[in-house]
């Protein structure tokens, strides 16, 4: 009892301090060694797939966010606005019951949900010009990121509730109704104004929900659900298989999108990413999930689920790890490495036929 006391505790404090997008308050290399590698759905991937796409060493790796306003936008986590301690603390302290995660997921729902639909008016802009900024950005990734469908399917399929059923709290209401401001600020007459929807979107679609992808698996077996949040599940050939270059294209397009921006309404963009991020944790921290005990709640109950998953079994793909990686086993007879079927029904593998003399 008391190493799983221990191991909660760690992972409390790994997914505390690791949180986001990878990017380290302090500087964008150190977030290198995050230890938070990205799950690879159903594939079993290398050790050098694996550090590959870790959320630090795909943001390290990146050319497009040394530049231009993505540059900018990772500023605003290098500075600490995102407090990675408030994400990680909330995300655990949601994971001590059903409950608590539906308040959490239905949270979610609302302030995706306002995003989302002034992103769509932003994309379907028919003034002159066309698009605003950060419709043209959301025109070329919506069908990939688009999260509130999936939040709404969480709450029905697997907690029995809806988005009605959990109305806005003050600290959602304010994110939501900031969102619509700056949709507002953007669609100014009558050549708008700062594209400030880049702000929310670089906010939501890449500080929060990439590095956040590493939480599927964990959430799954705390609450033990049936199956892994669709929240936290992205297109596999699209998104998941090519995860690096997905994040890449990203930057680029934001990139692009502020490429004509004055300084002073690219400061406008940074300024809004701040508030974001700000609004952001006060909804993490509210009903509860500031508490310490709870996150390490949380992270007993993550390791309690896995631990459970180790004893009967995870399905016929194979063993995973505690962020979901199928797990390769190695075979004493032969020293090669497998997975599949005959590992997750039978937990061993069997040795070679002999051969006759």
């Amino acid at each position: 009892m008391a190493t799983v006391l221990r191991r909660a505790s760690a992972f409390a404090r790994v997914v505390a301090t690791r949180g986001g997008n990878g990017v380290s308050s302090s500087s964008s290399s150190s977030s290198s060694s995050s230890s938070l590698a990205l799950p690879a759905s159903s594939r079993s991937i290398s050790t050098e797939e694996r550090f590959r796409e870790t959320p630090g060493n795909i943001f390290k790796s990146s050319e497009a966010n040394k530049i231009g306003l993505s540059y900018a936008l990772d500023g605003v986590m290098r500075s600490g606005a995102h407090d990675m301690k408030v994400f990680g603390t909330g995300t655990l302290a949601a994971l001590t019951s059903r409950t608590a995660y539906a308040k959490f997921t239905a949270a979610h729902y609302h302030f995706y949900d306002a995003l989302e639909r002034r992103l769509d008016a932003a994309a379907s802009e028919t003034r002159a010009g066309g698009p605003t900024p950060s419709g043209r950005v959301w025109r070329k990734f919506s069908a990939e990121l688009r999260r509130a469908e999936a939040l709404e399917h969480d709450l029905r399929s697997l907690l029995h509730t809806s988005p009605d059923a959990h109305p806005p709290s003050s600290a959602t209401t304010a994110y939501a109704n900031r969102i619509a401001e700056a949709a507002e600020t953007e669609r100014g007459a009558p050549e708008g104004g700062p594209p400030l929807l880049l702000a929310h979107f670089y906010c939501r679609y890449l500080a929060d929900l990439f590095g956040g992808s590493v939480l599927g698996w964990p959430t799954k077996r705390a609450l033990r659900l049936r199956r892994v949040p669709a929240f936290y599940e992205h297109d596999e050939a699209v998104v998941a298989a090519r995860r690096p270059e997905y994040v890449e294209s990203v930057y680029e397009a934001l990139n692009d999108a502020g490429a004509g921006l004055s300084e002073a309404w690219t400061a406008d963009v940074v300024r809004e990413c701040e508030t974001a991020f700000k609004l952001n944790a006060e909804v993490f921290k509210e009903d509860g999930r500031d508490s310490s005990f709870g996150a390490f709640l949380g992270g007993v109950h993550v390791l309690r689920g896995y631990a459970m998953e180790r004893i009967w079994g995870s399905g016929a793909e194979g063993p995973r790890d505690i962020f979901g990686r199928l797990v390769k086993r190695k075979n004493n007879f032969s020293t090669r490495f497998h997975h599949g079927e005959e590992v997750a029904r039978t937990g061993y593998i069997k040795p070679p036929p002999a051969t006759k003399k």
